[in-house]
């Protein structure tokens, strides 16, 4: 009796190892990932920043290492990066150049706002942090009025006999 017990936790732990690695996707779909970005855009109050890389992640992995890049890029984008076999076909569906390395700006409904090739703010392994910031500037958006905000959900809650819920939300 006591063997049995004995073997019981190794049986679970093993078994749900398996189960673990099972429900892990294979590859991950730029498209879905995009639709997924787009969906937090619009709750979040920010652009989608797509990584179209032509030699891998590089261009992604250095945007995330340019200290004066990282931080502004997680308050104002959602950032999808996009693997070198997908980033031809999205470039293509996009109507952006599919054999360049760049940034695609768009709007939380989807929409094309900039196009920003590599070259112009990237040279060799290094990123021009200033001259990228100044170019994606114009595209953050504008701040919600938070008490406007406020008030309307207040006023519709009072129309239909709701709470409100309200969820204070940082990015760090």
């Amino acid at each position: 009796m006591n063997d049995r017990r004995s073997l019981l936790p190794l049986a679970l732990l093993f078994g749900a190892g398996a189960v673990a690695q099972d429900a892990m996707p294979a590859k991950i779909d730029a498209r879905s990932e995009l639709a997924k970005a787009s969906a937090r855009a619009k709750v979040h109050n920010k652009r989608v920043l797509v990584v179209l890389d032509t030699d891998g992640r590089r261009l992604a992995d250095r945007l995330q290492h340019t200290g004066s890049v990282a931080r502004p890029l997680l308050y104002e984008f959602e950032t999808v990066a996009v693997a070198k076999d997908e980033a031809a076909a999205i470039a293509v569906h996009m109507h952006l150049p599919a054999d360049r390395a760049g940034l695609a700006v768009l709007a939380a409904d989807g929409g094309l706002r900039a196009w920003l090739a590599a070259e112009t703010f990237a040279v060799g392994d290094r990123i021009d942090g200033k001259r990228l910031l100044q170019m994606l500037e114009p595209h953050f958006c504008a701040p919600v009025d938070a008490e406007q905000k406020l008030a309307d959900a207040l006023r519709a809650a009072k129309k239909s006999g709701r709470n409100v819920f309200v969820r204070f939300d940082a990015p760090w």
